[in-house]
């Protein structure tokens, strides 16, 4: 006891330098009194408290426990030995301490508010949401108390409880501005867009520079519809802390959202230089780059991902989708296993490895998966709610309803499924299609009923998608029905364009060089006209446009003046496309509906495929089970129509310089119409 209350004058005298911030007179005289009394427990945490504020840490701590092994159990302490600990991130330790300061003194607010603290880098949230229950209680007008209190409710995804609180901290202090915040966010999370945006207006009145602020601004007015005020406000977060990841992320997502995914890249690229384990913004600049066809690249950034986080299904599907644009077929097939292997029933990989069947040609085991596509995200309903026709005999006066589904092109491959349906089902087949296709396909014998609209169908006892037939039939129906052609044109309809094309003793050709600016794919399967120019070289052809809406630039194709006649005033649907091919000797086409009218028709017809076409096409070879009328012309580099075109002229001078071919119209006989072999794939 004496040597505890020895050097008081000194120790006196070191209190008073220390409370003036003379830190080094202040550290002289502690050690003068550890020197006379090295168990002084006073001396030994006050020199303790100093040397954590300068920085030393482990000795502090050191010196702090020296303290509590004189003087067990005190509060004080405890408290700057919970104090020194965090600075070190010793959480367990300081957990500890802050503990037993709570324990000695459960009526001090601020020890359960640090106590909780160290209770939230444990991860035992629960504990900290008493701690700072019990700091609030003890000091109900403790702002910051009550704003990390509302932080852990967060944590605890209890949004309700959270706004709560940080709707009393900035009552308590209108001025703290990650409270409002960090209460704007909460509330956006509750989609109370409104009060979200009032806050953080708040935000950046008291801060104008507030990046946190502005980056929650963007966020509200994304999800309020505003895309190009969210632009800018992320634009601005990111420019006042341009190591904000999160800011900068929030800016490249909304630009690809904005239809920009080039401006996109570096913003990413950025949320990743100050964050590389950012697992979103890789992926989000693989769905960029694969957007903008940097397929190598976006192979990487996936692939970072992954190596962040193994199991992000999504990624592992997208990298499967870019794998497969690269003719990686192996490799994609391997990428969505890996996402069907962390869920086993996503759809999304279940068709993806569908659609590899598919384009090897397995079609046993291409068409079950292929139906998956109903269960996709991005797959619309068709809305009919009669039961799913599940290939079994009907009732012979029953109906059937067939629906056509997709694009025109896939409705006219899919039509010769039909006459198959009938025959198993013994059922009336009413097919539902869209009008454009009407009076084409009102010369389908197979179909009872034809209707444009659900408002006219009759009650069906079943309904099934026209491109479920296949799977629903089985084999040998599941294979490819086979007859040229499948669908005709009346002789006096096509008799009808003879006067209103062209009287031309020269080869006629009709050209389609896009499709629909709609599809997912239309960026590969379209080309610019400019590599068409070739052909109007060629002496002796007429070229037909059967481009319905070509952008207003691929007219120039027109000037200076040449061969090409536009098809556009006399078409009102597929039935007159369907009657000009008829008086065309050949069509050359990208990968549109166009073409598969010319192969339905049996008319003779070249495709123009990319690098890795629709499944329907396949890989390999110049010839398609589909249409056997049709002759395929394929990228052997990705994006180069280039050869592909110099390949088509070439064969096109070859065939002017041939004997003509016997021509032999479609033939509109119902009775052979759907008579014919069946078609398989080769695996």
């Amino acid at each position: 006891m004496g040597e505890e209350l020895g050097g008081h004058h000194d120790l006196e005298q070191a209190v008073a330098w220390h409370q003036r911030g003379e830190l080094t007179q202040a550290e002289s005289l502690y050690r003068k009194v550890l020197h006379q009394h090295p168990q002084h427990p006073e001396a030994l945490r006050l020199l303790g408290v100093l040397l954590q504020q300068t920085g030393h840490l482990e000795a502090a701590v050191a010196l702090l426990n020296q303290a509590l092994a004189v003087r067990p159990g005190w509060t004080e302490a405890h408290v700057n030995l919970g104090q020194g600990l965090m600075a070190l991130e010793r959480w367990p330790e300081a957990e500890y301490h802050w503990h037993q300061a709570c324990q000695s003194r459960p009526d001090w607010a601020e020890a359960h508010f640090f106590h909780g603290n160290t209770l939230v880098h444990l991860g035992r949230l629960t504990a900290a949401v008493h701690c700072y229950s019990q700091a609030v209680h003890l000091a109900p007008h403790w702002a910051e108390a009550y704003y990390n209190l509302g932080n852990t409710w967060i944590s605890l995804n209890q949004f309700a409880e959270a706004e709560s609180c940080y709707r009393q901290a900035v009552t308590l202090r209108p001025d703290f501005a990650a409270a409002w915040c960090n209460h704007g966010q909460v509330l956006n999370q509750l989609g109370r867009l409104q009060e979200a945006l009032s806050c953080f207006q708040t935000v950046l009145t008291l801060e104008a520079e507030n990046a946190v602020g502005w980056n929650g601004l963007g966020n509200v007015l994304l999800d309020m519809g505003q895309l190009e005020q969210a632009i800018a406000a992320y634009h601005r977060a990111a420019t006042v802390s341009p190591h904000f990841a999160e800011a900068c992320y929030n800016l490249g997502r909304a630009l690809v959202m904005n239809d920009n995914p080039a401006a996109a890249l570096p913003w990413y690229r950025s949320a990743l230089a100050s964050r590389p384990e950012f697992v979103q913004a890789h992926y989000n600049l693989g769905n960029a780059l694969a957007a903008l066809d940097e397929l190598e690249a976006s192979e990487m950034a996936y692939r970072q991902a992954l190596h962040y986080q193994n199991d992000f299904v999504d990624a592992w599907y997208n990298l499967g989708n870019t794998l497969r644009e690269m003719g990686r077929m192996d490799e994609a097939m391997a990428a969505y296993d890996q996402a069907l292997n962390h869920r086993p029933h996503f759809p999304e990989a279940l068709f993806g490895k569908g659609v590899l069947y598919l384009l090897a040609g397995d079609l046993t085991r291409g068409w079950p998966l292929y139906e998956c596509r109903w269960q996709k995200q991005d797959f619309p309903h068709h809305g009919h709610s009669q039961p799913l026709w599940d290939g079994r005999p009907l009732p012979p006066q029953a109906f059937l309803l067939i629906h056509c589904e997709q694009g025109f092109g896939d409705s006219i491959q899919f039509i010769r499924f039909i006459p198959d349906a009938k025959k198993k089902s013994g059922a009336r087949i009413v097919l539902l299609c869209p009008d454009p296709l009407r009076r084409l396909f009102a010369t389908f014998q197979a179909v009872d009923l034809l209707v444009t609209s659900s408002q006219e169908l009759p009650w069906c006892l079943c309904q099934i998608p026209l491109m479920s037939l296949p799977h629903t039939l089985g084999p040998p129906s599941s294979l490819i029905p086979h007859q040229d052609p499948y669908l005709s044109i009346p002789p006096p309809e096509s008799a009808r364009f003879h006067h209103l094309l062209p009287d031309s003793p020269r080869f006629r050709v009709g050209l389609v060089w896009r499709g629909s600016p709609t599809h997912k794919n239309d960026r590969h399967r379209s080309m610019a006209p400019r590599f068409l120019e070739g052909l109007f070289d060629i002496p002796g052809v007429q070229y037909f446009s059967l481009q319905l809406e070509p952008p207003r630039e691929d007219w120039d194709l027109g000037h200076p003046p040449r061969p090409l006649f536009d098809c556009r005033p006399l078409v009102t649907d597929f039935a007159d496309t369907a009657a000009i091919i008829t008086h065309l000797n050949l069509v050359i086409s990208v990968d549109t509906s166009v073409i598969h009218l010319t192969g339905a028709l049996g008319c003779r017809a070249w495709l123009l495929l990319p690098h890795v076409p629709d499944w329907r096409w396949q890989r390999l070879g110049e010839t398609s089970p589909w249409y056997p009328n049709l002759r395929l012309f394929r990228q052997t580099r990705r994006g180069d129509w280039q050869e592909v075109m110099a390949k088509v002229k070439h064969e096109l001078q070859l065939l002017l310089l041939s004997p003509p071919p016997q021509d032999h119209p479609p033939t509109s006989d119902p009775e052979t119409r759907h008579s014919g072999t069946k078609y398989a794939f080769t695996k």
